[in-house]
């Protein structure tokens, strides 16, 4: 009895060492660039998109933005985990405050979007709730790095359209397809009418040229379009890299939520 006791007490112990041992004490989390991937879960071409596009976004735009991956908050909420955070490491310049905390906590299974007071006209929480809808089919995919990237990027398209910067090494613009209209048996019929009175009356010059020249002019409204996503193009030569965050402070604007 003593024994099993003892076993017990070790299963314990053990359960209680793995679930400290994955995760991260806000006091031990040192910033080292605009991507903090502690969780070690994104691929190395969003590190550096993201990277880029955050650098762009300081140096053009004066706004910080960080993404940060963990495995847990050990129990703590992810709000407040993402607001010790945003202050801890005074994303933002201060006195602006425009700084942007994407937090997610891969083992809990929760993300939040932290916006710094400056940032919250152009990024209210409705807007920043409905860019973590977007993300969360990646993340139950386990697609961390998909999740981070259309974070990052939608945040960045509000920030560079509101300061007025173009970014480079953004997603590039997919064709998309044209719908197809279906043909109707009463299209087949009209067709075959209009040829027959072509063929065999005398105004058959007149709708011959009229149909003609007629159908030279304008365009199908089913035209072809653009829709955003596919791949990351084009490079970014610019920048001095990262120079550390400056002492901006968060309200706890945004949204987050699980998956």
């Amino acid at each position: 009895m003593r024994k099993l006791r003892m076993h017990c007490v070790l299963l314990v112990l053990l359960m209680f060492g793995a679930h400290a041992a994955s995760a991260e004490p806000i006091s031990s989390l040192k910033a080292t660039g605009y991507v903090n991937d502690f969780a070690g879960v994104l691929d190395d071409a969003t590190r550096t998109y993201v990277t880029q596009t955050c650098q762009q976004l300081d140096e053009k735009a004066h706004a910080q933005v960080a993404l940060v991956t963990i495995n847990s908050t050990d129990g703590e909420d992810i709000f407040n985990y993402s607001v010790e955070l945003y202050q801890k490491w005074g994303i933002g310049q201060k006195g602006r405050d425009r700084g942007v905390l994407i937090l997610l906590a891969v083992k809990d299974r929760h993300y939040f979007v932290n916006v710094g007071y400056g940032l919250e006209p152009i990024l209210p929480d409705g807007k920043v709730g409905g860019f973590g809808r977007e993300a969360v089919p990646y993340l139950k995919q386990g697609d961390y790095s998909g999740a981070g990237r259309l974070l990052v990027s939608r945040v960045a398209e509000v920030i560079a359209a509101d300061a007025g910067v173009a970014l480079d090494n953004q997603p590039a613009p997919v064709r998309r397809d044209a719908p197809q209209e279906k043909t109707s048996p009463f299209s087949l019929i009209l067709v075959v009418i209009v040829v027959l009175i072509v063929l065999f009356t005398p105004l058959r010059r007149l709708l011959f040229y009229g149909l003609l020249f007629g159908g030279m002019g304008g365009r199908s409204r089913y035209g072809n379009g653009w829709r955003s996503g596919g791949g990351f193009g084009g490079g970014w030569g610019g920048g001095g890299g990262f120079g550390g965050f400056g002492g901006g402070s968060t309200g706890g604007g945004g949204a987050g939520g699980s998956w």
